[in-house]
C-alpha cells in the first residue's frame, strides 16, 4: 500500500505515459509541443455585425468566495505553480450563485474555445487507487473511501500535508447532497427504477462489509464514499509494460480514481457544459490536469463540465453519485431506448403517473424531493405514444 502521495501520483502518470489514455477517458490529452492551429481572424470586419463590438462579459450572478479555507487552498496551489487561479486577472475564481447559494467556478476574464482556463500540476493530485493493484474494473467508491481515509484523512502526516485541500471538502453540514445510499430502505424502494434501486443497495452493502473488515465506523466510511463518488475523477489507462503489472491482475487497461484540488469545485451541466477536464503532457514528469474551454466563455460566466466516466451521465448516475437530478438531460432518452432488465420499459410499468409524481413533488420534503424528481425526469424521457 503506498504511503508517499507524490510517488503514487508519479506512478499513475507513468502508467499514462506508457500506454496512453483511451478515448473512453472523460477528458482530452495534449502535449505542449503539439502544433498550433492556424488562427482564423475577423480582420477588417466589425465584430458582432453592423460595427457593434461583441460583449465579452455577462452580468455577475455570483459572489466571490473569500473564505479563509478557499484562500489557503489557492495559496497552496500557487506554491506548486498552478495557473489560472488567484487574483482577479488570473482567469477563474470560486463563488456562490446568488440565487441557489451553490458553490462553483467562474471566469474572471473571457476565454476562447480551446483555451486553457486553469491548471494544476499532477504533483497535487491525490490518487485513490494504487496502480499496482488496479484492474480493468472500475474501483468501487467504497474501496476508494477506505483508501481516502487511510491514506489521507486518518494519517496525521498526510492530513497535515494536504490540509489546505481537505479543509475545503464538503461536510455533513455544508454542501452535502445525500446520494441514495443515505436513503432509508423505503425511500430507495420508492425510486422504483431497478437500476438505481440495485446500485443503492449494493453500495450500502459494500460500505457495511468494508466498515466491519477495516474497523471503520459505518457513518465515517459512508460519508467518505460520498466524497469519493462526488469529488473524484475516474481515469482509465492502458498499460503494456509487464513490470508495471507485476503482482497485479494481468490486464491491458486499468482504472484509477484521483482527487483534483480546486478543479473539483466545477459544477455539472448535462446539455450545455462549456469546458472539459484535460491532461497536458502525460509523458512528462511535469504533467498537468487542466480545464479547457470547449466553447467561448464570457467573463462572469460559470464554468461547467459534464460529469461521468465518459463525459456523459444519465440522471440515474447523477443522483447515485452526486446527489442531484438535473433539470434537463438528453442522455436519459437513450437510457430508456436502450431498455434492459434494469430499466422500466414502458410508462405502464411504473406504479404512478407523471402527473401524480408532479403533484406529490409540490408537497415533498427531504430525500423524497429527489426521489420524485428522478421519477418524473425519467418518465418525461419516454417516447411519445
Amino acid at each position: 500500500m503506498p504511503t508517499n502521495v507524490c510517488r503514487l501520483v508519479s506512478l499513475v502518470l507513468g502508467l499514462v505515459a506508457l500506454g496512453g489514455i483511451p478515448t473512453a477517458a472523460p477528458f482530452a490529452v495534449s502535449s505542449s509541443n503539439s502544433p498550433k492551429r492556424k488562427k482564423v481572424t475577423n480582420q477588417g470586419k466589425a465584430a458582432g455585425g453592423f460595427g457593434k463590438k461583441a460583449d465579452s462579459s455577462v452580468p455577475l450572478t455570483h459572489t466571490r468566495d473569500e473564505s479563509p479555507t478557499t484562500q489557503t487552498l489557492i495559496d497552496f496551489l500557487l506554491q506548486w505553480k498552478s495557473e489560472g487561479l488567484g487574483d482577479a486577472d488570473a482567469g477563474t475564481e470560486v463563488g456562490y450563485d446568488m440565487s441557489t447559494s451553490m458553490r462553483g467556478m467562474y471566469a474572471t476574464k473571457p476565454f476562447k474555445k480551446g483555451e486553457i482556463v486553469c491548471k494544476i500540476p499532477s504533483d497535487v493530485a491525490l490518487a485513490l487507487t494504487d496502480p499496482s493493484e488496479a484492474t480493468g474494473e472500475e474501483q468501487t467508491v467504497a474501496d476508494g473511501a477506505v483508501n481516502f481515509l487511510q491514506w489521507y484523512q486518518l494519517k496525521p502526516e498526510a492530513r497535515q500535508m494536504w490540509s489546505a485541500y481537505l479543509d475545503t471538502l464538503p461536510t455533513r453540514e455544508m454542501q452535502f447532497d445525500p446520494t441514495p445510499d443515505f436513503y432509508s430502505d423505503e425511500e430507495i424502494q420508492a425510486l422504483e427504477f431497478p437500476m438505481i434501486v440495485k446500485q443503492a443497495h449494493e453500495r450500502k452493502s459494500q460500505i457495511s462489509e468494508l466498515s466491519q473488515r477495516e474497523n471503520i465506523p459505518f457513518d465515517d466510511l459512508q460519508f467518505a464514499a460520498w466524497i469519493v463518488a462526488s469529488r473524484s475523477f475516474a481515469i482509465k489507462i492502458s498499460v503494456d509494460d509487464p513490470l508495471v503489472r507485476e503482482g497485479a491482475v494481468s490486464t491491458t487497461e486499468k482504472a484509477i480514481r484521483v482527487l483534483l484540488p480546486y478543479l473539483d469545485m466545477i459544477n455539472h451541466s448535462s446539455d450545455s457544459a462549456n469546458a472539459e477536464l484535460h491532461l497536458i503532457d502525460p509523458e512528462k514528469d511535469d504533467a498537468w490536469f487542466a480545464i479547457r474551454a470547449t466553447r467561448p466563455i464570457k467573463q462572469g460566466k460559470e464554468i461547467t463540465i459534464s460529469y461521468g466516466a465518459s463525459g456523459v451521465e444519465t440522471s440515474v448516475g447523477l443522483l447515485m453519485n452526486y446527489g442531484f437530478v438535473p433539470e434537463s438531460n438528453r442522455i436519459d432518452t437513450m437510457l430508456i431506448e436502450k431498455g434492459g432488465e434494469d430499466c422500466i420499459e414502458t410508462l405502464d410499468g411504473w406504479s404512478t403517473t407523471l402527473e401524480e409524481d408532479e403533484a406529490q413533488l409540490q408537497q415533498a420534503t427531504g430525500n423524497l424531493v429527489n426521489v420524485l424528481k428522478l421519477r418524473a425526469k425519467l418518465k418525461r424521457s419516454y417516447p411519445e405514444e
